[in-house]
């Protein structure tokens, strides 16, 4: 909760960019030509035959040795990284107004690439001639009044799976809400029959009430304070994303991200990615927690236990998945169109239809990352593997219980060591910098986020760190650890200290004094991410000892209980909501913190909304078929016990993607 109010601090503490001493003077800044230009899209779309959008990239060079005034000033701009390249033009130009020279050979264009490049080459070196600048296409992309695609049969047939869903929906409503109009016994006859349980699974009345309940088992209350934290993340994480697709299109002030990294206060969005660690905490928490509550009663280790689990949770998250992915993979491009839309839908669309299977197996975050599809869910692979790695550790720990800390505390090393050595051995960057032309790629090639921030062997520590605080929680749910007001206070300090001290150290990185080390990189990549969780995990196990006064109270806020509930699917839609909502652009965008602020609770809200649309079309009938479907994995244990917790888990975790229901 305490990152997602500290994220707020950006909206209220604001330094003036007036205050940051730039390399060059505003008035030389000013004389560049503009880095960013979008022409009127639907003004250039109604010459209907005659319209050619074209984004264009062009690359400025000097036309004479004895370079220009402008020229030095952008070899002084585009040698610090914190700018933006400003050699290179991102335009966006209707070809017949921007070039009229062309408009009687706008139909031959059309189809001959090389010779509109050329065409357009030549109209920006005469448009720059004043500045002794040359101008060259080096990349194009462009639009005509006919639609670059068309419905196809992939499309109408995720449409008619949408429609077969929304029929078992609207079936499954009537039959158990009618049912609710009878007796007790008649109801209780309807819905536990073969073919009514299935039908009642659909219903839309149960499934709320069943996301709207209330834990009744003493033993695991404590643990709803994780819907809270998955509430603030996954608004944290909505935030950063809108921040960087925002800044992925064309802006009216590049500046704006230009002066950011000299502001201390925004290293919470371009530094505070390291929340995602509180997921894979939450993720190990759990899965240790349920093992150990097995261990009770069951002695003998089954491989069926290991299968049946990770065959549990693949059904339990892939409906979903796959369900977005086919709408990102069909109608998505078909519900908008702008100048902005190709490059920020169109993208997805198409690596949505080329890599779909590599979501599905869960290891889309090693395999073409480049060309994936929804970015966003590089966390669930790594989880997942996370999670199959995780089983292994548990069955070893059944299997020899007297060894549990020797087994944990070498995993612990294991997971400090990994992302050091990783990063020492290939000399990686000792952060993620969000500069603006990484942020304009959304990213993607940047290699310290793909090869440091999304694999799974580097966020080991995260899930070791949840496992070993779940095997605690179960050893101390029960006693009062945390009984000296010493301790408390060294609570409060831990639990706020260092998760700000490895967020806001990032600010002195971004210095230009800053010399960069190859084992302090490797150092604070391994100490960093893992101190992050280890806070998280002392703060969650705080609350549960029912320390943390306000914390405490806003963390178990009754709507969070429902919001965290639903923050699987919301963590699906977002992205695909914040793409829709930035590609149907038709001006570069104004950045200011306001306009962040109101922008990503938009977000927010649309989110949440479309979230619980599919919690309760798809993720909550999934997860009652699959209870009626598959067997429970404990057949020796009293079905009356086991069904009890299994009920208890649900309420609190809603078979979300972090619980690994046992």
């Amino acid at each position: 909760m305490y990152y997602c109010v500290l994220f707020l601090c950006i909206f209220v503490i604001v330094p003036s960019e007036a205050d940051i001493k730039s390399s060059v003077s505003d008035a030389d800044y000013n004389e560049m030509p503009l880095l960013f230009h979008v022409d009127d899209y639907d003004r250039c779309m109604a010459l209907k035959q005659k319209a050619l959008y074209c984004s264009v990239t062009i690359q400025l060079s000097p036309f004479h040795t004895n370079h220009s005034k402008v020229w030095k000033t952008i070899e002084k701009v585009i040698s610090n990284e914190k700018y933006y390249r400003h050699d290179r033009l991102r335009h966006m130009i209707c070809v017949r107004q921007f070039c009229p020279s062309t408009s009687k050979k706008i139909s031959i264009l059309k189809h001959d690439e090389t010779s509109l490049k050329d065409e357009i080459s030549e109209c920006y070196s005469d448009k720059y001639a004043h500045l002794d600048l040359n101008g060259s296409v080096t990349q194009i992309r462009c639009e005509t009044d006919q639609p670059r695609y068309s419905l196809d049969l992939l499309d109408i047939c995720i449409a008619a799976l949408y429609g077969v869903i929304l029929l078992f929906l609207i079936i499954g409503t009537v039959y158990e809400g009618t049912a609710r109009l009878k007796t007790k016994e008649e109801y209780e006859a309807l819905t536990t029959s073969t073919c009514g349980s299935i039908i009642s699974c659909f219903s839309l009345i149960k499934n709320w009430k069943r996301l709207a309940g209330k834990s009744t088992n003493v033993d695991v209350r404590p643990l709803k304070c994780m819907n809270g934290l998955r509430t603030c993340n996954i608004m944290a994480v909505i935030l950063s994303h809108t921040f960087i697709l925002s800044l992925a299109v064309p802006s009216v002030n590049p500046t704006f991200l230009e002066t950011a990294s000299e502001k201390p206060v925004y290293m919470l969005v371009m530094n505070g990615t390291v929340v995602i660690q509180t997921y894979f905490v939450m993720a190990g928490w759990l899965l240790s927690y349920n093992f150990f509550k097995i261990f009770e009663k069951e002695k003998r280790l089954k491989i069926s236990y290991i299968i049946l689990a990770f065959v549990q949770r693949y059904i339990r998250l892939t409906p979903c998945l796959a369900l977005v992915i086919a709408f990102n993979a069909t109608w998505l491009y078909h519900l908008g169109s702008g100048p902005f839309w190709d490059k920020i839908v169109g993208d997805e669309y198409r690596n949505c239809r080329n890599n779909w299977w590599v979501n599905l197996l869960y290891i889309n975050n090693y395999y073409d990352f480049q060309n994936t599809c929804m970015l966003h869910t590089w966390y669930l692979g790594a989880d997942t593997q996370l999670f199959i790695l995780a089983l292994l550790v548990m069955a070893l720990i059944w299997k020899c219980k007297k060894y549990l800390k020797v087994i944990f505390g070498t995993c612990l090393i294991v997971s400090f060591i990994v992302p050091g050595v990783v990063n020492y051995i290939y000399d990686y960057d000792i952060i993620v910098r969000y500069y603006p032309e990484p942020l304009y790629r959304i990213v993607l090639h940047v290699n310290e986020f793909r090869l440091m921030y999304i694999t799974a062997h580097t966020n080991i520590g995260g899930y070791v760190i949840g496992m070993i605080f779940g095997y605690i929680y179960y050893a101390y749910k029960d006693i009062n650890v945390f009984n000296k007001r010493f301790y408390q206070l060294l609570w409060w300090l831990f639990i706020w200290g260092v998760p700000l001290t490895v967020i806001f150290i990032a600010h002195s990185f971004y210095q230009e004094t800053y010399v960069p080390s190859r084992i302090g990189a490797a150092i604070y990549t391994t100490v960093g991410r893992n101190f992050f969780a280890l806070a998280i995990a002392l703060a969650t196990f705080g609350v549960t000892q029912k320390i943390g006064w306000f914390l405490r109270s806003c963390i178990v806020w009754s709507p969070f209980q429902i919001m965290g509930r639903i923050t699987y699917c919301v963590y699906l839609v977002h992205l695909s909501l914040i793409r829709i909502r930035i590609g149907q652009g038709r001006t570069p965008v104004y950045s200011s913190v306001y306009t962040l602020l109101t922008s990503t609770l938009t977000d927010i809200f649309m989110s949440f909304i479309f979230g619980l649309f599919l919690c309760l079309f798809v993720e909550l009938p999934t997860s009652a078929l699959q209870k009626l479907m598959l067997p429970e994995m404990k057949n020796k244990v009293d079905r009356n016990a086991q069904k009890q917790k299994n009920i208890s888990i649900a309420i609190i975790s809603n078979n979300d993607h972090q619980i690994s229901k046992m």
